[in-house]
C-alpha cells in the first residue's frame, strides 16, 4: 500500500478515467487514420491531378490540427492526470516495465506532430513530391505511436512471459515479451480498422461544414473517404480473433459471465458492422451523398462503438489491472505482499486516510469507513457510478459472508485482505448504508436505542 487513493464523488475514478480516456481514444485514432487517408489520397491526387482532392486535403489538413492536435494535446495530458491519481500503482508500474517503450513512443509523437504542422503550412511553399513526402512522415510517425501505444495497453491484459523472464533475470527478453503479448496483434488490426474509420467520418462532417464545395463535389469526397469506413464491417472477425486469444475468465465475462461487458461487447460489434454496410452498399457501390446529420450521427455510432469496445477492454481485466499481477484494489496478488497485510491489518498501512493509533481506538463503522477507502474506492463510490449502496441491501451475516467469498462469488472482484476484524467493520460499515437498515433506523450491535 504505497500510494495513496483519490476519491471522486458521484462520478468514481474509474469512469473519471473512462470518460477522458475515450475522449482521447477517438481523438487519437482520428489523427492516425486521418494521417494514412491524407497520405494515400494526396498520392493518388498527385498521380490524377485531382484538384478538387487537393483542395480538401488541404482543409482537413488544417481541422486535423484544430481538432486533433488540441484536443488530444488537452485529453493526452488528462489520461496521465487522471491514471496517476486514480491508479498510481498500475501507472508506476507501466512505466518502469516499459520506460523505453514510452521514451520512443514520445519520440514518434514528437515527429508526428512536427510532420503535421509542417503539412499543413507548407502546402504552397515546398514542391508537390516534398510536401507529398511530408504527409507519408506524418502517417508513419502516428502510425508508429499507435504501434507502441498498442503493446504497453495490451499488457496488461495478457502479459506474455513478461514476469517470468523478468523473475529469471532475463530483463530485454521480458520487455519483448510483455510487449508482443497475445493479443498485440488483433488489436493492433482492430484499432487501425478504428482509425480508418473515423477519419472517414470526419472526412463527411468537414467537408458538410464548408460552403466552399458544391453538392456533386461533396458527393465525390464523401465517396472517398467511404474506402476508409468499408473496413469496419471487419470488427466482428477480428474482434473474434482477439478474444480467442484473451485469458479464459475474461473470455467468459465478456461471452456472459458479466452482462455489462456482454451488452457493450454487442453494441460495439454491431455499430462497427452497421457503419461498415453503410459505407459499402450506400457509399461505394452507389455513390450516395451524405448529409452533416447522417455524418454526425455515423461520428455518434463510431463513439459508441469505440466508447463501448474500450470499456470492455478494461472491464475484462478485473480484478486485475495489470492481469495475473496487480488487483484493482492496488495491492500485488503475491503472498509476499499480501499476507503480513492480512495479519497487520490494512488500517495498519494506510497513514493518508487515518493514523494507526486512532484506527485502534475508533468504532467499528468508522473503522470500515476507513477500510473501504483502502480497498474500494479505486472501483466504488456510496451513492454515485458502481455504487455501493445498491449493492448492499443485506443483513450483516450475509454482507459479511459475501466479503469473506467475495472473490468466489464474483470473480471479477479481488480478496479481501485484512483482518478478520476489519472483515466485521467493514461488513458494518456496508450494512449501515443498507436502505433497509436505514428505514429501521440503523443502530450498531450493542447500542442502546435513544
Amino acid at each position: 500500500m504505497y500510494y495513496p487513493f483519490f476519491d471522486v464523488p458521484k462520478i468514481g475514478g474509474g469512469m473519471l478515467i473512462a470518460v477522458v480516456a475515450i475522449l482521447h481514444v477517438v481523438v487519437a485514432h482520428f489523427a492516425v487514420g486521418a494521417g494514412i487517408f491524407t497520405a494515400v489520397a494526396e498520392t493518388f491526387a498527385r498521380r490524377r491531378n485531382d484538384t478538387l482532392l487537393l483542395r480538401f486535403l488541404q482543409d482537413n489538413s488544417r481541422f486535423l490540427i484544430l481538432f486533433a492536435f488540441i484536443l488530444g494535446a488537452v485529453s493526452g495530458v488528462g489520461i496521465w492526470f487522471t491514471i496517476a491519481l486514480v491508479s498510481p500503482r498500475a501507472t508506476s508500474n507501466l512505466i518502469h516495465c516499459f520506460v523505453w517503450g514510452w521514451a520512443i513512443e514520445w519520440v514518434f509523437f514528437a515527429v508526428e506532430i512536427v510532420a503535421g504542422y509542417c503539412y499543413y503550412y507548407t502546402w504552397r511553399t515546398v514542391s508537390p513530391g516534398r510536401h507529398l513526402a511530408i504527409g507519408w512522415i506524418y502517417a508513419v510517425a502516428a502510425f508508429a505511436s499507435l504501434f507502441v501505444i498498442n503493446g504497453i495497453i495490451t499488457f496488461m491484459l495478457t502479459t506474455g512471459r513478461f514476469f517470468e523472464e523478468r523473475a529469471a533475470g532475463n530483463y530485454d527478453a521480458a520487455f519483448w515479451a510483455g510487449f508482443f503479448n497475445e493479443t498485440f496483434w488483433p488489436s493492433l488490426v482492430l484499432r487501425t480498422l478504428s482509425c480508418l474509420a473515423l477519419a472517414g467520418i470526419f472526412v463527411c462532417i468537414v467537408v458538410n461544414l464548408s460552403r466552399r464545395y458544391t453538392r456533386e463535389e461533396r458527393t465525390r469526397i464523401i465517396n472517398y473517404g467511404a474506402y476508409c469506413l468499408a473496413p469496419f464491417a471487419l470488427m466482428a472477425p477480428v474482434s473474434i480473433w482477439y478474444f480467442n486469444n484473451v485469458p479464459e475468465a475474461s473470455r467468459r465475462m465478456a461471452g456472459g459471465g458479466a452482462i455489462a461487458m456482454t451488452l457493450f461487447l454487442a453494441f460495439g460489434v454491431a455499430c462497427s458492422v452497421m457503419i461498415g454496410a453503410y459505407a459499402y452498399f450506400a457509399l461505394i457501390r452507389k455513390k450516395r451523398y451524405v448529409s452533416l446529420e447522417t455524418s454526425l450521427l455515423l461520428a455518434a455510432m463510431a463513439l459508441v462503438a469505440t466508447g463501448a469496445m474500450e470499456f470492455v477492454r478494461e472491464g475484462i481485466r478485473k480484478p486485475y489491472v495489470i492481469q495475473g499481477h496487480l488487483w484493482s484494489n492496488g495491492i500485488v496478488d503475491d503472498p509476499a505482499e499480501y499476507e503480513p497485510l492480512m495479519r497487520a491489518g490494512i488500517l495498519s498501512n494506510i497513514p493518508w486516510i487515518v493514523d494507526p493509533k486512532d484506527a485502534a481506538v475508533a468504532d467499528s463503522k468508522t473503522r470500515g469507513d476507513w477500510v473501504f477507502r483502502a480497498q474500494c474506492i479505486q472501483c466504488h463510490t456510496v451513492d454515485g457510478v458502481n455504487g455501493i449502496r445498491h449493492l448492499v441491501n443485506y443483513d450483516r451475516d450475509i454482507i459479511r459472508n459475501d466479503i469473506e467469498y467475495l472473490h468466489v462469488r464474483k470473480t471479477f472482484m479481488p480478496p479481501f485482505v485484512g483482518t478478520e476484524r476489519e472483515k466485521a467493520d467493514l461488513a458494518e460499515y456496508l450494512y449501515s448504508l443498507n436502505y433497509s437498515a436505514r428505514d429501521r433506523g440503523y443502530r450498531m450491535p450493542n447500542e442502546d436505542p435513544e
